[in-house]
């Protein structure tokens, strides 16, 4: 989407696919020209996206290529990644994972997800500028997880005996910090991980703390601590010992309830609304629980814990209740705000899932093999960046001109094509709403989603492209 519109976005990634070693550098300009074409018309079926029978052929052939493999693609963005991180004095690091199913491929050839359906896991480390209006800066780390079988509840393990086990899935929060660490050593900027419940892990914060590694991670166990000689739930003790350092009223969007029951659990459906939030703090000694070996973790671990919750929430409403670990200073107002503001941007993640699956629709791509897919993924991944960039971009700086995405004759297209008026001097939050509007979103909603934008932005391409075209042949 943003790549037809900022000619910047193009080059950023076609330079970080031209540090790629495919064995032949026309393979790498195939690339250069699938991911410009994808960009200009994201949710368009490949054979709209690419023009002519030629590229189509072309894409096919890379995208089925041996030589071609998702590894080199994604290494050649994620050293984009470290050279846009270079001279940064703060970067979050922000880690997840998300499920990708692919309903019309044979499991057997591209993997289970735990529904039994077709699929594969992607962990992702996404790294975000803490002072330029939180700018997603691209990614420093992705892997694929497949799993050959269907889970069954009958053969599921014990916590014990998975910790035991070498390659287990939980060991891809450990490898994305590790391997992000290492590739932004040579660009100087500190780092701080943050991830969600699911990365809640007594041996990765012991590995990190024993590191030197900075994070912010959410508490998901009910872990228990020392208390005066008695063991209590780490709940009770952070209750018992903190004390509220401050309130703050925070935005919540609106979040949709899933069909899935355990997601559910975890995160219920909500109506956006203001919350005023207290927070506690204090310091916490955990105990090594007995499944992980003593040879993986010290016996105690003494992280700092913030507790955020919303002590008279709205009727029919969940309670806002984090409990965050980090090993950040929580001894000031500021230092404790720093925290919470940080964590809160890892749901900048979840957005670029949904501009991952949504707006590039990588999940309806009609590839059979699982290289032909993973393939595409990684060309993918650096446009859901740039699609990310341009909402947050429009959230964060309202005044922001519009000119910073879009040629003055594509505003001049926009201005012609939209029902929604566009301001003399536009900002990006402006024209954002106008290509909102052309794809059928209605105000009253609130903000547009990645579909709406999706729908949007195509007509738009189509349009501007056939605008300018006709300005050239003037000139």
């Amino acid at each position: 989407m943003k790549e037809r519109l900022d000619e910047d976005a193009i080059g950023r990634m076609q330079d970080d696919l031209s540090r790629s070693d495919l064995g032949d550098p026309r393979r790498v300009s195939r690339a250069q020209q699938i991911v410009a074409r994808l960009a200009a018309s994201p949710g368009s079926s490949l054979p709209e996206a690419l023009v002519t029978d030629a590229e189509l052929e072309g894409a096919y052939r890379l995208f089925n290529n041996d030589r071609v493999t998702f590894e080199q693609l994604f290494d050649a963005h994620a050293g984009g990644t470290v050279e846009r991180a270079r001279g940064r004095k703060l970067v979050l690091a922000i880690h997840d994972t998300t499920a990708c199913s692919f309903r019309h491929a044979d499991p057997r050839e591209i993997g289970y997800l735990h529904t039994g359906k077709p699929g594969f896991l992607l962990h992702m480390t996404m790294l975000v500028d803490t002072e330029q209006w939180r700018r997603p800066l691209g990614l420093t780390h992705a892997e694929v997880l497949t799993r050959d079988k269907p889970s069954s509840r009958k053969s599921r393990m014990s916590g014990g005996e998975t910790a035991k086990l070498a390659d287990r899935e939980y060991l891809r929060w450990q490898r994305g910090i590790s391997v992000s660490e290492a590739r932004l050593q040579q660009a100087g900027a500190s780092i701080i991980h943050v991830a969600d419940r699911e990365s809640d892990s007594y041996e990765l914060m012991a590995t990190c703390v024993s590191l030197g590694q900075r994070f912010i991670l959410r508490a998901k166990t009910h872990r228990t601590v020392d208390l005066d000689g008695q063991r209590v739930g780490i709940r009770d003790f952070v209750v018992e010992q903190g004390r509220v350092r401050l309130e703050r009223e925070v935005p919540l969007s609106r979040r949709l309830g899933t069909s899935m029951p355990n997601r559910r659990r975890d995160h219920p459906p909500r109506e956006s609304r203001v919350a005023k939030l207290c927070f506690s703090t204090t310091q916490v000694t955990l105990r090594r629980p007995n499944i992980v070996p003593a040879r993986n973790a010290p016996p105690t671990l003494e992280v700092n814990a913030l507790h955020v919750f919303e002590p008279e929430p709205p009727p029919g409403q969940e309670a806002v209740d984090w409990l965050l670990y980090t090993t950040e200073p929580l001894g000031t107002r500021q230092e404790i705000e720093d925290v919470v503001d940080y964590y809160r941007c890892r749901w900048q993640i979840e957005e670029l899932n949904k501009a991952l699956k949504t707006g590039c629709v990588v999940q309806e791509r009609q590839l059979e093999s699982f290289d032909a897919l993973t393939t595409m993924l990684a060309l993918s991944l650096p446009i859901a960046v740039e699609l990310l960039a341009l909402r947050t971009l429009a959230r964060s700086d309202e005044t922001a001109p519009a000119t910073e995405v879009l040629s003055e004759d594509e505003l001049a297209a926009l201005r012609h094509m939209s029902h929604r008026p566009l301001p003399d001097r536009p900002t990006v939050q402006d024209a954002l709403w106008c290509i909102a509007g052309i794809g059928g979103h209605i105000k009253n909603n609130g903000s547009p989603g990645w579909q709406v934008l999706q729908r949007g932005m195509e007509k738009f391409m189509s349009f501007a492209a056939g605008w300018c075209a006709a300005k050239a042949a003037d000139l």
